[in-house]
């Protein structure tokens, strides 16, 4: 199975060079042995890694280009407040080329999720890809962007880029791989997402974000938050939440998402302490944990650009009933937190 398609132009994630290839392991002609197909070196820059992929050399260019100083366009201004649905992946090998005819999707299922201290775990409860898709990206939802969270990376440091370049052609998505160096957080690029999101559980320390900005300007930093900012290193002591997000401001990102964590797949809204702590910051947020689709309104009227939607809202969960092809579980569906009834501003329409 070649790892690009003849139109792919791919480049390297540093510099932003064509000149990248395949890193032999043995002298000799045959494929996937004589080569490692998940590793390219750069030979402008000897970065090792997977390359940026891009539909035209023209792009490829401009991408140089800006990595040497030139200034990029300024980007379109957004209109409202986005309503991002999350969803946490959850994939199994791909082990021969053969399983292709199986259709990837089938390799993937949309699981809950869990803080459970210390990482975001998947609870039992779970819906194929492909069902899940059909049911937010039918017309009654019309999700035309998700936040796919790929948990085999996030727990386990080892994305699945053979089931994932199949999953991200539906819509327009942003990815978190669960990478732990710069270098990795750029080879979600290679599966033509729109943003790799860069989460700060899976990252050592801030200085990750310096080098990543260096690299990219387009990847969006994450703080994943339990009362602090969580990072993979106890040993970085910079956690409170207003002072990272000033210090990612003057590294020169524009925007940011917080993800409070130990609401992820509660439903239980946003934390009112968390919100008056982002009151008045300096940057573009992004908030997720907890959020229904009801949720993300008021975070626009508190001037955030928008919410990222928990796996299995009460409207998912109808959409799914009604499709009637749910996945049977050994679990029962998340209940829903108690809270207090919320505005209906922004609910799509599931009638």
């Amino acid at each position: 199975m070649d790892l690009f398609t003849p139109p792919d132009v791919a480049a390297c994630a540093r510099c932003g060079s064509g000149r990248v290839h395949p890193k032999l392991l043995v002298m000799g002609p045959i494929a996937g042995i004589d080569s490692d197909s998940r590793t390219f070196i750069c030979e402008t820059c000897g970065r090792e890694g997977l390359p940026v992929m891009f539909d035209t050399e023209a792009v490829r260019a401009r991408f140089e280009a800006e990595k040497h100083g030139a200034r990029p366009e300024a980007p379109a201004k957004r209109e409202g407040v986005l309503s991002i649905p999350i969803l946490p992946v959850l994939t199994e090998p791909l082990l021969d080329v053969r399983i292709l005819d199986r259709v990837p999707v089938r390799l993937a299922s949309i699981v809950g999720v869990r803080w459970d201290g210390r990482s975001v775990r998947p609870t039992e409860y779970r819906v194929a890809f492909e069902d899940y898709w059909d049911a937010i990206g039918g017309p009654r939802y019309n999700a035309a962007r998700v936040l796919m969270l790929d948990l085999t990376g996030i727990e386990r440091a080892n994305p699945n880029f053979d089931v994932l370049r199949h999953l991200v052609k539906r819509c327009d998505v942003w990815l978190d791989l669960g990478a732990r160096e710069p270098e990795e957080v750029m080879d979600g690029y290679m599966l033509d997402v729109e943003r790799v999101v860069a989460g700060s559980k899976t990252l050592a320390s801030l200085e990750a974000y310096m080098d990543l900005y260096a690299m990219s300007t387009e990847v969006l930093p994450c703080l994943d938050w339990d009362g602090k900012v969580v990072w993979l290193d106890s040993r970085e002591m910079r956690v409170d939440v207003r002072d990272v997000a000033r210090s990612l401001r003057s590294i020169g990102f524009g925007e940011m998402c917080v993800m409070d964590v130990r609401r992820l797949g509660t439903e239980a809204g946003p934390d009112p302490a968390l919100l008056a702590a982002l009151q008045g910051i300096d940057i573009e947020v992004f908030l997720g944990g907890g959020l229904r689709e009801t949720d993300v309104a008021g975070l626009g009227e508190r001037g955030l650009a928008g919410g990222f939607v928990d796996p299995y809202t009460p409207i998912i969960r109808d959409l799914l009933r009604r499709r009637e092809k749910e996945v049977p579980a050994s679990a029962a569906a998340p209940p829903p937190e108690p809270r207090p009834s919320a505005s209906p501003r922004g609910v799509p329409d599931v009638g």
